[in-house]
């Protein structure tokens, strides 16, 4: 988090390479007291990520009780298509992540039992 706080609002929000040249970042590892290498881990983990977010644009968030087992199969099986292997096999492939979606929609119910979640 710290190296975020090191960020302008200007360089967080854009996806523009040319914003983070290497005095650029240099000024961001000193700014946070962390090593040039973490910052340049972090951006890259930004630079995946935000790759594995924009495949997700078709992936259809169900309102508060909409979430029925088939439209769960069918975002598991679009989410399977988005995520790096490696990180579906962390989540137990594609069984695991079915029960993640599951247990999400689980959560978001009872945190509208308990007046939390969307209004």
């Amino acid at each position: 988090m710290t190296m975020m706080d090191s960020m302008t609002n200007e360089e967080l929000d854009s996806s523009n390479p040319k914003l983070m040249n290497e005095s650029r970042i240099l000024r961001i590892a000193r700014g946070a007291g962390r090593p040039v290498r973490d910052v340049m881990e972090m951006l890259e983990e930004y630079k995946r990520l935000a790759k594995i977010w924009s495949k997700m644009k078709g992936l259809k968030i169900p309102k508060k009780g909409e979430m029925s087992a088939l439209s769960r199969n069918m975002n598991a099986q679009h989410m399977s298509k988005v995520l790096p292997p490696q990180m579906l096999k962390q989540i137990g492939g594609m069984g695991g992540l079915q029960n993640l979606m599951k247990q999400m929609g689980s959560a978001k119910d009872m945190m509208g039992m308990f007046g939390g979640g969307e209004k």
